[in-house]
């Protein structure tokens, strides 16, 4: 039988490498700047969600009225969604329905690319909790770091769990109610506070499942059961607040601190994506032009109604004129074919009378 402290920590890094990844490291080469948000926006994911501002990097998100779905149907599927944008420092509030059954695990995470993390974790078998948790660089050094928090319905209602980080301390804020608070100096002098730019990850996986260490299994409740799915975690909203402003963050040596991160100055692509103006409809079109444009479009309209009539009688006028020239040549060939024909009669019979001595017919 495994004891509580090595089921919490093979739990953990089962947790971990389920969640996080890193397309480049800084902390070991020179890698490409971070887009940023540099601004504040809130996102109902009731609609299509904008693909250059949210990414689905696994899986399939289905949209419905009360949110965006996150759904296991199947065996091993995690579908998963992650902002294109980096926040350096911020807030990010989350209004999320958790899925319920054992062995399914939702998440809300904050990742960047030298594997800073901060999570907010609802394991399925437990519908009336959550849990909060750090990482910085990817030390798992420690599993004592995890915290849990009573949330009533958390499966059949929508929580806000909000995350307000600055460089001095990371809150967990659970609807409106403060519930945890890390101080940068108590994450090992800092060095396992969470401080570089990151992207924001919501997502469900199957925890329970028998390929993951027992250690996991157990820690999601046991054993996924497929057949009893679908499991479903909801994002109703999300309103996320980059604390700086700006085009992008940039590393700008391998340390890994706040402080060695250069903001880069300008407006950042999400910014500009968020506040360009929705295209407009035919209707706000029309309201745009002035008095003198309409009355052209009235006149240009109205002329080519009136090319377009006439047109139609000319072109009506020439088939009737067509049509009477047609029925003029079949009369004059029907009547030269009905004279030949009287003309053949007529020297046929002759030609009888002459022969035999036959007068012909009158």
């Amino acid at each position: 039988m495994f004891s509580r402290s090595l089921l919490g920590l093979l739990a953990l890094v089962g947790s971990v490498a389920a969640q996080t990844y890193t397309n480049c490291d800084p902390l070991n080469k020179t890698c490409p700047a971070d887009p940023a948000l540099g601004t504040e926006h809130t996102w109902q994911f009731n609609t299509t969600l904008d693909d250059k501002i949210w990414n689905v990097t696994n899986g399939e998100i289905t949209t419905a009225s009360n949110g965006t779905m996150f759904q296991i149907k199947e065996k091993l599927q995690s579908p998963t969604i992650e902002s294109t944008f980096y926040i350096f420092f911020g807030i990010v509030e989350s209004h999320v329905q958790m899925a319920s059954g054992a062995g399914v695990v939702s998440s809300v995470v904050l990742e960047s690319d030298d594997l800073d993390e901060i999570d907010w974790e609802w394991v399925g078998y437990n519908t009336s909790g959550v849990q909060s948790n750090y990482y910085g660089k990817g030390n798992t050094t420690s599993y004592d770091r995890a915290g849990y928090h009573y949330v009533p319905n958390a499966a059949t209602e929508f929580h806000n769990y909000t995350t307000h980080w600055t460089h001095e301390k990371l809150e967990w804020w659970i609807d409106g109610e403060l519930v945890r608070t890390l101080l940068y100096e108590d994450a090992v002098d800092g060095r396992n506070y969470p401080q570089t730019p990151s992207t924001v990850r919501y997502g469900i996986w199957p925890g329970g499942d028998p390929s993951e260490s027992t250690g996991t299994i157990e820690w999601a409740g046991g054993e996924i059961n497929y057949t009893a799915g679908p499991y479903t975690m909801i994002v109703e909203k999300v309103r996320v607040h980059d604390f700086h402003t700006g085009k992008s963050y940039e590393y700008t040596n391998h340390s890994g601190d706040w402080q060695s991160i250069k903001v880069v100055s300008g407006n950042s692509t999400a910014e500009v994506e968020l506040t360009k103006a929705p295209a407009k409809t035919l209707a706000e079109k029309w309201a745009d032009l002035s008095t003198g444009a309409k009355i052209g479009i009235y006149c240009g309209a109205a002329a080519f109604v009136v090319g377009s009539a006439g047109a139609f009688v000319l072109f009506f006028l020439n088939q009737r004129k067509k049509g009477r020239l047609e029925h003029a040549l079949e009369d004059t060939k029907f009547s030269a074919e009905r004279t030949e024909m009287q003309n053949f009669q007529t020297d046929w019979r002759q030609s009888e009378w002459k022969n035999n001595g036959y007068r012909p017919v009158q």
